[in-house]
Parts: C-alpha cells; structure tokens; sequence
C-alpha cells in the first residue's frame, strides 16, 4: 500500500472516520454479550425494585398465613368446645360443667363425663315426699289464711 499525501480536510476526516469505524467494530466483536456499567447499573437497580417487591408480597403471604392459622386454631377451639357442650349435655350435666371436662379427645371427655354425672348423682339431694306448704283452709273474709302466712312468716 502506498503512502498517499492528505491535501484535505475532507480526506483526513474520511481517514480517520474508517479508522474509527474499524476500531468500534473490533470492540463490538471483542466485547460481544457483555454489558456496559450504565446498563448494569440500571439493571441492577430494576433487580433491586423486583426484590424489594417480591419482599413485600412474601410478607404479605407470611400475613395471610398467619391469619389463617389464627382462623384454623380458633376453628379447632370451637369444635372441640361444640364436641364437649354435646357430651356433657349427653351425661346429664350442665352446660357450665362442659368446660370442666378433662382430655385430649371425645373418649376420654365421654369417660370425664360420666364420672362427673355419677358423683353429681350420688350428691344430689331429693326432695322429701310431702308438699311443703302449709294447707289452708278457705273462709269467708280470708282471716284465716292471713293469720296462718303471717305466722308462717314470724316463724311461730
């Protein structure tokens, strides 16, 4: 190649512009598939929005579950305490006494139960026989009747 003598502006500026087209193409193949420090800033910072997000939406789920499990529990609590109301409605017992039962499952709350109803039974007191008011007999003016319930009351 022969040395040819520049006489413009023109053709230094064409010299040169190949030049440098010539370098930017030997750059692009050298530096194919990386990424310029601009690009991966901005990537970076899209990354760090996506993360912050899916941070956000994981503790949102965590909320969720948690209040499931609330849910859950409570739900447990109430059919376990439907389950105990029912057995010791089924033994003769008072409602009140449903809470009092001891246990990890319905056999074991059944067996509380009738022990708890036999103990109640045998404690229990039974009425006397006779009617405890007094008789009153009936007279015209209700004297008598008055006269027996003051006494009554004085306790005489």
């Amino acid at each position: 190649m022969a040395f040819t003598v520049i006489e413009t502006q023109e053709q230094l500026d064409k010299i040169i512009s190949d030049r440098l087209a010539r370098d930017r193409e030997s750059h692009a193949k050298k530096y194919e598939g990386w990424t310029s420090p601009d690009d991966l800033k901005k990537i970076n910072e899209d990354h760090a929005s996506q993360i912050k997000a899916l941070e956000d939406a994981a503790a949102e789920v965590q909320k969720q579950l948690t209040e499931k499990d609330v849910q859950i529990a409570e739900g447990a609590k109430y059919r376990t305490d439907l389950e105990k109301t029912r057995i010791a409605l089924a033994a003769g017992l008072k409602i009140d006494y449903a809470d009092r039962l001891r246990g990890e499952n319905a056999d074991e709350w059944k067996a509380d139960a009738e022990v708890l109803a036999k103990d109640f039974a045998a404690a229990h007191y039974t009425a006397p026989l006779g009617n405890p008011e007094p008789t009153i007999t009936e007279d015209t003016n209700n004297k008598t009747a008055l006269k027996a319930t003051l006494a009554g009351l004085k306790g005489e």
